[in-house]
């Protein structure tokens, strides 16, 4: 089977985030398994027309033939074309091959409350980009060709009804879930409560809130993770946490060339999450995969009240200092830590992605070769 990934990022060539971690993590997994696979993205800076990545054959595209459209396409002659998150480029495919066989991930559904809160909570440099990212992700070509697709999925069971009310579906999508590597244990938790950041240093995720919290907390240890991609709004971070003496900023970790990242979560107690918006961040998975409570604002399909303990929207630095005290002592971060191992482990390890995915893969070249009647 010769399988082609349609998507935004793969988590190198300096664009890393959540939807590329999850993708190169998949690929590899299937590409272990002996499928083929092509992935089609964005070409970026240093990165080559044609790549090998982990096995993966990776293939940069212009911007302009993002939206124009481009040859490879046809060139890889796929079996599947499955778009990982809708996008502009999903459609260019599904117009030039409209006999193939095109699947959907639909990983982040955003409606206007989204997009507005994103966009409030945001650098300049990025207010100024939100129009040209709608069309390219939720533009009205965009959601047609997810409703034209052959099979439309989502990554967690929390985003099924949002995902069909939002494409106007007729059904509910499947699951494909979201793949996670499970470490093995035990964890050894540091003897000092220490509480971590992992994300992009963006406004909606609300580092500056992390710090504040890590400034009124001086008898835990507090640790960043990250980086922004705006270089001013960097350097105002820079500054703001060079001042709170409890607060170790790593910087960026290369999620699959660095141990650091596990050593960190290995330690940390509670994952201090305060965004203002979230799907379901891969963030939340990897810290319960190492037994890491999650103090947290969002609440995507309840994975937070699982498996942490919810923020009201409007709590101040110190409601959220008192609250992550009365998460830790009372001991509820371990056992909501452990209970989030177990259910990772059973709905989103690797293996149990892997097996769903050739299912899914499985039964759409069927219903091709033997259409029903």
């Amino acid at each position: 089977m010769r399988l082609c990934f349609i998507a935004n990022q793969i988590a190198a060539w300096g664009k890393i985030g959540g939807f590329g971690v999850n993708l190169r993590r998949l690929g590899k997994a299937l590409v272990d398994a002996g499928i083929e696979v092509h992935v089609v993205v964005p070409r970026r800076r240093g990165q080559q027309i044609l790549e090998r990545l982990d096995g993966m054959f990776v293939h940069g595209i212009s911007w302009t033939a993002v939206f124009l459209g481009s040859p490879i396409y046809k060139q890889i002659n796929a079996d599947i074309y499955h778009l990982q998150e809708p996008n502009f480029a999903g459609y260019q495919v599904q117009r030039a091959l409209p006999k193939s066989i095109h699947l959907v991930t639909s990983m982040d559904p955003r409606d206007s409350v989204d997009w507005w809160t994103e966009f409030r909570h945001a650098t300049w440099q990025r207010r100024l980009k939100a129009p040209a990212q709608w069309f390219y992700e939720d533009g009205f070509l965009v959601r047609q060709t997810v409703r034209a697709a052959d099979g439309v999925y989502v990554e967690a069971d929390c985003l099924r009804e949002k995902t069909k009310q939002h494409y106007g579906l007729a059904e509910l999508p499947e699951v494909l879930p979201k793949p996670v590597p499970i470490p093995n244990g035990p964890f050894v938790k540091s003897t000092k409560p220490m509480c971590a950041f992992v994300a992009r240093l963006d406004p909606r995720k609300r580092p500056e809130m992390f710090a504040e919290i890590a400034r009124l907390t001086p008898e835990y240890d507090f640790v960043i993770v990250g980086r922004a991609h705006d270089a001013s709004y960097q350097r105002h971070l820079e500054r703001l946490f060079a001042s709170v003496p409890n607060l170790e900023v790593v910087g960026f970790l290369d999620p699959f060339d660095n141990q650091r990242m596990f050593d960190i979560l290995s330690r940390a107690w509670v994952l201090v999450h305060p965004a203002m918006r979230e799907g379901l961040a891969t963030a939340f998975q990897e810290a319960s995969v190492h037994e890491t409570g999650i103090l947290a604002q969002v609440d995507p399909g309840g994975y937070v009240s699982r498996f942490g303990r919810v923020m009201p929207p409007a709590a101040t630095p110190q409601e959220w200092s008192l609250a992550l005290k009365s998460f830790i002592e009372s001991g509820l971060w371990r056992q909501t830590g452990q209970a989030g191992r177990i259910y990772n482990i059973e709905h989103h390890a690797i293996e149990v992605s892997l097996a769903r995915h050739l299912d899914v893969y499985g039964q759409h070249l069927n219903a091709a070769v033997n259409p029903a009647k």
